[in-house]
């Protein structure tokens, strides 16, 4: 395949938008499978994780397959394939932004929530275990424990900075990106002890560990993410 070096500055799309037109134009067939995200950030002149992003953009679109420790394939050629979601946020940059401002929620949390939040906090983390034991994994019961914690720090303001961040995390790039995630059991089960001891130091009132739980969270799923997939 032959590919423009791109800027570091760059987004995600126009890598991805490079590819395409390899594909689109027959020089990858289906069923191929394209260099490994290595070698198009050396061709590329970018990180793994921003050519990664450009992948899962890609399969968003319906151009590749990719699959997790084996690599992306293209797919074969649809009538009418869905647009590059250009308009999404990067789901790294998202995972930075939470992970400067989640940590000190969890602590707030820990000092403010109500008798109601932590229950629901435990009804969330049951649901978890749940789904875990089944092989299974829910952004909705993600989602619902993060936002249950903002709803408990007792800050307007940095529960609607949360709440943005989540609508992002709801966009097609980042649900396909978590999802990838989300198909390994490891993962899976870290994601669920994250999150007990999140909980178990936000109803113990404990903001030491509230914060410290949270950031070894996020730490978690921010090296899993950039971690090689192929």
């Amino acid at each position: 395949m032959k590919l423009q070096v791109v800027s570091n500055r760059k987004l995600y799309v126009q890598i991805a938008d490079q590819i395409r037109e390899q594909i689109v134009s027959g020089a990858a067939t289906p069923g191929q499978q394209l260099p490994s995200e290595r070698d198009l950030a050396i061709s590329l002149g970018v990180s793994r994780p921003t050519v990664r992003e450009a992948l899962i953009a890609l399969e968003v679109a319906g151009l590749v397959e990719v699959r997790v420790g084996v690599g992306a394939f293209v797919r074969g050629q649809r009538e009418h394939d869905d647009a590059l979601p250009e308009l999404n946020h990067s789901p790294i940059e998202i995972m930075r932004a939470r992970r400067l401002i989640e940590p000190e929620v969890g602590a707030l949390a820990s000092q403010n929530i109500g008798e109601e939040g932590k229950a629901r906090l435990l009804r969330i983390i049951e649901t978890m275990r749940a789904e875990t034991a089944a092989d299974q994994w829910s952004s909705e019961s993600d989602r619902a424990l993060h936002m249950t914690i903002a709803d408990g720090c007792a800050n307007a303001v940095l529960r609607e900075i949360l709440d943005g961040l989540w609508n992002s995390r709801g966009e097609e790039l980042d649900a396909a990106f978590h999802q990838h995630l989300a198909d390994i059991r490891e993962v899976r089960e870290h994601i669920l002890d994250d999150h007990e001891k999140i909980v178990g130091a936000i109803i113990n009132a404990d903001a030491t560990a509230a914060r410290a739980a949270m950031s070894g969270h996020l730490d978690y799923v921010e090296a899993a993410m950039l971690s090689g997939w192929d």
